[in-house]
């Protein structure tokens, strides 16, 4: 008799055709702009950049691609000169694929990392200033007066007479990326530390035995501050529980709430952080 748990099954993964916008990710080779339109808001979304990367002016499309296809063969340069438009269009579609099949379904996660990673660099930079802040995000990014130096293999000097945009990105780890059209407002695009992305921290087991399990691991997830919602997500109760200890923790001077319309935000105070500090081994 035949079992059907005996059948060998070959499972196929489908994976989409990206070359349109791989042939952009050569070693050494320029990436365009368009690629990446510095963000209209604090949070965009999918779609306002696809809008702004397919709305990216003629020229500046066509002068970006001559960048990109420098070096790169006759082949690759016919490919992407002899119709920009097409070009940038083959390369949207291939992005919308992409994010479709592997970003949108982690986005939720991403998006609260990301909200963290923001918020708590906001809060450096009131305290001490962008010039304190700056190098801590890539060791290649300096501040001297009025002037921001990234250190990269192309000299390039940017006005910014309407500001500067810092992206933190979850997708690149090892060095600071800029996009310096004319077209955009500059933007520099640095590695967001992901901190308790999926999961919470580890807390020491001294501190579960004093604060209870659910309050130390909160008091942990605080190094980063979080707002309620993302709280209940990292140590797994409902919002309203959350808010139960973290009532607890603040009226124990170990938080800070601050709140903006319905959205209260969470830190640590400085008797939170040395509590946690003194709880933790030591290497």
């Amino acid at each position: 008799m035949f079992h059907p748990w005996l059948r060998r099954r070959r499972h196929r993964l489908s994976l989409p055709d990206l070359r349109a916008l791989t042939v952009f990710m050569a070693d050494g080779a320029y990436r365009p702009d368009f690629l990446d339109p510095s963000p209209m808001s604090s949070e965009p979304t999918f779609e306002e950049g696809m809008d702004a990367l397919l709305a990216a002016p003629a020229d500046q499309t066509y002068a970006e691609l001559v960048d990109a296809t420098r070096g790169r063969g006759a082949e690759i340069g016919r490919r992407l000169l002899d119709d920009p438009d097409r070009a940038r269009s083959e390369a949207a579609d291939a992005l919308r694929r992409l994010w479709k099949a592997v970003v949108e379904p982690e986005w939720p996660s991403m998006r609260q990392a990301l909200r963290a990673e923001m918020l708590d660099r906001a809060l450096q930079v009131n305290r001490e200033g962008l010039r304190a802040v700056l190098p801590r995000l890539h060791p290649s990014a300096a501040c001297e007066g009025d002037t921001i130096t990234v250190e990269k293999t192309v000299d390039i000097d940017v006005h910014c007479p309407e500001g500067l945009v810092l992206v933190p990105s979850l997708f690149i780890t090892d060095r600071i990326q800029c996009t310096t059209s004319d077209h955009w407002t500059p933007a520099i695009y640095y590695p967001a530390s992901g901190r308790y992305l999926w999961t919470a921290p580890p807390t020491p087991r001294s501190l579960d035995r004093l604060l209870g399990t659910t309050r130390s691991r909160i008091l942990a997830a605080l190094t980063t501050p979080l707002q309620t919602t993302a709280v209940a997500r990292l140590v797994g109760v409902t919002p309203p529980t959350a808010s139960e200890h973290l009532a607890i923790l603040r009226d124990a001077g170990l938080i800070d709430s601050s709140r903006s319309g319905r959205t209260a935000t969470h830190e640590l105070t400085q008797a939170g952080r040395a509590l946690l500090d003194a709880a933790s081994p030591q290497p």
